[in-house]
């Protein structure tokens, strides 16, 4: 849905009563996820009711320092237990000033402890108690958690080329290398510190950080606009790649992560599939 559209059916549940407990705001980037929970946050606590942005209690609200509404950003986008039982512990204590306590979790995974307790969370909300998920995409997600959602799917837009997936690609051409050069031992020790102390999730996202690069590499060498592509300097990398077949490879990689494959034995099969198909 587009922003205005989803503006325009919460406006509607209001009027109507039919404003749900949990929602899950996918898809879109971080701004637009941002801007459909203040939005909400808005409309549920203005004193005009329509989030003039001009009261008192908006002007909170877009400060984000309104004491009912709690923006929780957890370290690394992923969802502790002690997180999820400080909200489990807040939410039962009612509204201070209007009739909502809305609690904004911009997140990309939930540790598998803590699903649980978050779970009971959306179960047994108070009738005041509104939940709200901000997330790049629901894959991460429990499909328990998901169906205890109402979903509002932002459209597609193509993500920012943060650092993170600058640093990944510089990761990768550096594997690549010890691979052609046939450093093992320093290919083996950095895929060591590649996975050293890191969450399952993170390893799924380094791996889908390749395959945004991969995507870039095709779709220069096709000569798409460059609005189109993650890193618009692509076109200037020499990289060459046209088999759409090894991105489906690598994306099974990636799902098998979530199934308790070794991450190591994960991040390096990714590496040799590039390899052995290109050099």
């Amino acid at each position: 849905m587009k922003i205005e559209e989803v503006k325009t059916y919460l406006l509607k549940a209001k009027d109507k009563n039919k404003i749900q407990n949990n929602y899950i705001i996918y898809g879109g980037d971080k701004n637009q996820r941002e801007e459909i929970a203040l939005f909400l946050s808005g409309i549920l606590n203005c004193e005009n009711e329509k989030f003039c942005e001009k009261c008192d209690v908006c002007k909170k609200i877009v400060k984000k320092i309104h004491p009912d509404i709690r923006w929780i950003i957890p370290e690394k986008s992923i969802l502790s237990i002690d997180e999820v039982r400080e909200v489990k512990k807040d939410i039962f204590i009612k509204p201070y000033f209007g009739k909502y306590k809305i609690y904004i979790f911009e997140i990309t995974y939930i540790k598998e402890e803590s699903s649980s307790a978050f779970l009971k969370v959306l179960e047994e909300p108070p009738e005041y108690g509104i939940i709200l998920i901000l997330c790049p995409n629901i894959n991460f997600l429990l499909p328990t958690i998901i169906s205890r959602c109402f979903k509002i799917y932002l459209n597609y837009k193509i993500p920012e080329y943060v650092e993170e997936i600058e640093k990944t690609v510089r990761d990768f051409f550096e594997l690549v290398d010890f691979v052609r050069n046939k450093k093992f031992f320093e290919f083996f020790h950095k895929i060591d510190l590649l996975c050293k102390n890191k969450e399952r999730e993170e390893i799924e996202n380094w791996i889908e950080n390749i395959l945004f690069f991969l995507r870039d590499s095709l779709f220069s060498k096709m000569n798409f606009p460059e609005k189109f592509l993650i890193n618009k300097n692509s076109k200037k990398e020499k990289f060459e790649f046209n088999e759409i077949s090894l991105l489906e490879k690598i994306w099974n990689i990636k799902q098998k992560i979530r199934y308790n494959i070794n991450t190591k034995i994960a991040v390096e099969n990714v590496v040799f599939q590039i390899f052995l198909s290109f050099y």
